[in-house]
């Protein structure tokens, strides 16, 4: 098939992309870039940022330059409902383009947009990062990012690209939730992150002794603290890391915690290799990509891990995160990544399990594989 991947979401077309061409199949990324990430592309729709204003004519140029590559693919796959970094106008008028010219267009639920907003205010699913305990939380924080999305414009496009995509991926099962309705349903389906399991993990998959180093690991316990400061109220990784001060203070010198910010990603990766512990998300049901990258090092994550969540994708006995939420007591939290750390074993066990978890549910080529079979049936 020959198939175009637009938008990026971190580097979530770039490892499906890999995938993909590993099953023989012809694959293009357009993109920006995505930010800070800077991910690998094809055609490349970076903004200038020198042009202000004017970046948007460079965008357009690029798209015009490209417009033989926007036609006769068997599959367009947008990261989301505004998938090029220009208004939402333009998004629209681009979405009804590659519709008229394309066989099938996917629209992947890959980050916010104005349905998730929607459900997460009545309290779908339980917790999120504007909503827990049965009332909207982080209301100023939020305001002005859910007010964009809410824009006349935006809805428009989001309306337009969601009922004229021929199927919908979510990538989490919080993002499942909030489009399994009577609308979507039908069209609507669950795939995981794809995430690319390190090579001495990879060869060392038939020899656990090579594979899990660090379930031989000594105290103190080493943990992981990735700040964004900008985004922390999406994240509430501070948050999590006071839980973790707080356990350290009753266990003197026996939990290292480590504060990073801004780092490179391969640096970032090194860390993680050297980690025992991440703290990752308070307010996600679910593993996201940094936690994955995480977890595929044997590097056991604080963040999301509900029952439901576990219950949804068929899992009944790995339970490789130590799950905090929002809408129950610090000490509750607490008490959870205490057992965690110091049971005998426990620690080691999460470990392990998060290796086999990401290599059963989120291995690249696995993951490839499901996308394949939902393109094929459309």
């Amino acid at each position: 098939m020959k198939i175009l991947l637009i938008g990026e979401c971190s580097h979530l077309h770039n490892t499906l992309k890999r995938g993909l061409q590993e099953l023989g199949h012809d694959v293009s990324i357009m993109s920006d870039g995505n930010g800070w990430h800077n991910s690998p592309r094809d055609i490349d729709l970076r903004r200038p940022e020198q042009w202000g204003k004017l970046g948007g004519l460079c965008v357009l140029w690029h798209l015009l330059i490209a417009l033989p590559r926007l036609c006769g693919n068997d599959i367009v796959q947008l990261s989301g409902y505004t998938f090029i970094p220009l208004k939402a106008r333009w998004n629209r008028w681009l979405f009804l383009f590659l519709r008229l010219a394309n066989r099938r267009i996917v629209k992947g639920c890959f980050s916010d947009d104005p349905q998730i907003f929607l459900m997460q205010s009545s309290g779908i699913p339980t917790y999120s990062d504007t909503y827990w305990n049965g009332q909207q939380q982080n209301i100023e924080a939020n305001r002005q990012r859910i007010a964009e999305h809410m824009r006349p414009q935006y809805k428009q496009c989001w309306h337009t690209v969601s009922y004229g995509a021929d199927a919908l991926i979510a990538c989490l099962y919080e993002y499942y939730l909030c489009y399994d309705t009577n609308k979507f349903h039908n069209r609507l389906h669950y795939i995981p992150l794809p995430m690319e399991i390190p090579n001495t993990i990879a060869k060392g998959k038939n020899n656990k002794s090579d594979v899990y180093d660090k379930s031989n690991n000594t105290q103190p316990i080493k943990v992981l603290v990735g700040i964004q400061p900008k985004r922390d109220y999406l994240k509430g990784a501070k948050r999590i890391a006071s839980f973790v001060e707080s356990v350290a203070r009753r266990h003197p010198g026996k939990i290292e915690i480590k504060y990073v910010e801004g780092v490179p990603y391969d640096e970032y990766m090194h860390m993680l290799d050297k980690a025992d512990v991440l703290v990752d998300q308070l307010y996600s049901y679910t593993p996201s990509m940094n936690s994955l990258a995480a977890m595929a090092r044997g590097t056991v994550v604080i963040g999301g891990g509900e029952d439901d969540y576990y219950n949804f994708i068929g899992e009944s006995k790995m339970r490789p995160i130590i799950n905090v939420r929002p809408d129950i007591s610090n000490s509750e939290n607490e008490a959870a990544i205490e057992r965690a750390f110091f049971t005998e074993g426990k620690l080691q066990q999460m470990s392990r399990q998060s290796i086999e978890f990401v290599q059963k549910y989120h291995d690249y080529s696995r993951v490839a594989e499901q996308y394949e079979r939902l393109y094929r049936s459309l």
